[in-house]
């Protein structure tokens, strides 16, 4: 049995998600079985149901939940109708945890959209070739000898093929360009197609124009008939006879109560608007998304420019900006477009400025063509000098920058202690916050939430540590000097050791020096290989009994759910030691 302690935690960790996956999966649930329903049951479906079998209840039970899921996957990527919710004063921690996994829905929403467009599609292939093949049996006479009700309710014709539907009919051809589109949207967006052709990703993504015009048109065919008018009435016995089963009817041989009742069946499609459901569900989400889309378009018309850029060991360079009216909050991320390299392309990076700062500044590591291409634009206009920063240069071009946008680190000041893991490159966001942290304790504002952060900065080569290490030294330095150093300890793990003899000769030489021999930072020393996490939390725990402690991580997912693990069971320890401190965890995602 969980203890009131260890449920508060489980609930704060995963409920948000947990409820609100289960509220998704019972709509997804729901929809597709009460339309199955629906369509299975409804007697004004009677003939159609008898050309194409079961193929017709699991084609709408499977569109209800696209319809569901492709309004979802849309408002999961309003970037800024969910910062507006995101940065809320009155949004609670709750929301905001769940609005941080707006990627992982957009995601699994997309899986939902491969798996039910797949019914759909066999569904309706089971339907075209039932139809087609229903003109090579035998008709069905009516009782009045003058009409086929089954062949009024085909949504074919005699002189229709399978190619001839699918390609020829607004239904058919529009069903086809959704499958194309959905099968080169998610194979670009396989991880190691995104991570090394992040521009295929980005064109192919935008596919969904053509996506959503395609599923608001799908239905416009009105390709599912249905009896229109019925007329019933009760014979002698009590037994209802209504025209939607006259086929029925015939096949029992029974008396016919009323000579006309099947005379002069009329079939209709729906109209448009009755059956397509898809404008009442993706309607307003896409009108959101497009107003979302203005809004970043029109910041391309108060772009940033970028005034100096700075080289740091990595090698690493550090673009500094200014905007007019720029705001921003520590540990925030934003999307970056340079004109001279494409119009279309926007790139998300984090905000290694704090929000004190008159200025804005993104730390750029070469990862692939983009990246490469813009540090090359970068050096065509500067005017290189070196000063006590390094090798920097003046420059005078302007980047388009959309955002910012909130990440968890936005509540990393609603802890009074507070633990920061950076692994590799995730160590990024962390730099505005712990300037951030400086700006408030040199302005004399002590009372901004936190009184201790634990830092660790996790590299698996130590030539990583370089390119990062001025801006920690910065911050630690500054501290130093304002008799607050109490306020961060830095600890620093190289996770991989490969018995580097200079590295150790190095190491051995400087061990009585100030500055730690790998990373250069003051007061600090590497550890090497990785952290026992359950161990050094605990120990956190003790060193600050009684506080809420906020751990927050940017890396790998590997070692995210270990983190996870981790703090569920140094809680679980500390209330064994009667300890009221508890962890609660968080994780950036973009």
């Amino acid at each position: 049995m969980y203890s009131l302690k260890q449920l508060k935690f489980k609930f704060y960790a995963h409920g948000p998600k947990t409820i609100f996956l289960l509220i998704w999966l019972g709509l997804n649930i729901f929809l597709f079985a009460y339309d199955y329903y629906q369509y299975d049951t409804a007697a004004k479906y009677t003939y159609l149901r008898k050309i194409v079998k079961q193929g017709l209840p699991f084609a709408r039970g499977s569109a209800a939940c696209l319809n569901l899921n492709c309004a979802l996957i849309v408002l999961c990527v309003c970037r800024n109708f969910l910062s507006v919710i995101h940065n809320s004063e009155y949004c609670p921690r709750v929301i905001r945890r769940l609005i941080n996994h707006n990627l992982a829905l957009h995601k699994l929403c997309a899986w939902s959209i491969v798996l039910h467009t797949i019914i759909h599609t066999l569904a309706h292939t089971f339907n075209v070739e039932f139809g087609v093949s229903f003109f090579k049996l035998e008709p069905i006479a009516a009782p009045d000898g003058t009409s086929n009700e089954l062949e009024q309710a085909n949504f074919v014709d005699k002189k229709d093929t399978v190619y001839t539907v699918l390609f020829g009919t607004v239904g058919g051809m529009t069903g086809v360009i959704i499958d194309v589109c959905l099968f080169l949207m998610v194979t670009s967006s396989i991880k190691i197609v995104r991570r090394s052709f992040f521009e295929v990703f980005w064109f192919t993504h935008h596919l969904f124009i053509v996506f959503f015009i395609c599923l608001l048109c799908h239905a416009s065919g009105q390709m599912i008939k249905s009896l229109e008018e019925p007329r019933c009435i009760v014979d002698s016995s009590g037994a209802e006879w209504c025209n939607y089963f006259c086929d029925n009817y015939i096949k029992i041989d029974a008396k016919v109560p009323d000579e006309n009742l099947c005379a002069n069946l009329k079939f209709k499609g729906p109209g448009y608007l009755n059956y397509s459901k898809s404008y009442w569900w993706v309607g307003v989400p896409l009108i959101i998304y497009a107003i979302d889309r203005i809004i970043r378009w029109t910041r391309r018309f108060n772009p940033a420019v970028v005034y100096k850029a700075i080289e740091h060991p990595g090698p690493c360079l550090e673009l500094r900006m200014r905007k007019k009216g720029w705001k921003q909050q520590a540990g925030q991320y934003v999307f970056l477009q340079c004109s001279e390299l494409s119009l279309f392309e926007w790139h998300p990076f984090t905000l290694t400025s704090a929000p004190e700062e008159n200025y804005l500044s993104v730390h750029i590591r070469k990862s692939g063509d983009w990246t490469g291409a813009l540090l090359k634009t970068v050096g065509k206009h500067s005017k290189a000098k070196t000063t006590k920063e390094g090798k920097n240069a003046e420059l005078n071009f302007h980047v388009a920058v959309d955002g910012p946008y909130g990440t968890p680190s936005d509540d990393i000041f609603k802890y009074k202690t507070t633990v920061l893991i950076g692994a590799g490159v995730g160590v990024t966001p962390y730099a505005s916050i712990l300037k951030s942290v400086w700006y408030k304790l040199k302005s004399g504002n002590y009372n901004f939430g936190v009184n201790k952060i634990y830092f660790y900065w996790l590299c698996s080569d130590a030539s990583v540590f370089g390119w990062f290490t001025s801006v920690i030294k910065e911050v630690v330095n500054e501290l130093k000097e304002l008799d607050c150093s109490n306020y961060l300890e830095v600890r620093p793990h190289l996770t991989r050791f490969n018995n580097d003899k200079d590295m150790m000769e190095n190491v051995a030489m400087n061990m009585d020096s100030e500055e730690d021999a790998i990373t250069s930072l003051p007061g600090v020393q590497t550890r090497f290989g990785r952290p026992n996490w359950f161990k050094d939390f605990v120990a956190i725990g003790q060193e600050n009994e009684g506080n809420d402690i906020g751990v927050f991580f940017c890396g790998p997912a590997i070692l995210s759910e270990s983190l996870d693990k981790a703090c569920s069971l140094a809680n679980a320890e500390l209330e064994e030691q009667n300890s009221n401190s508890m962890f609660f965890y968080n994780k950036e995602n973009f």
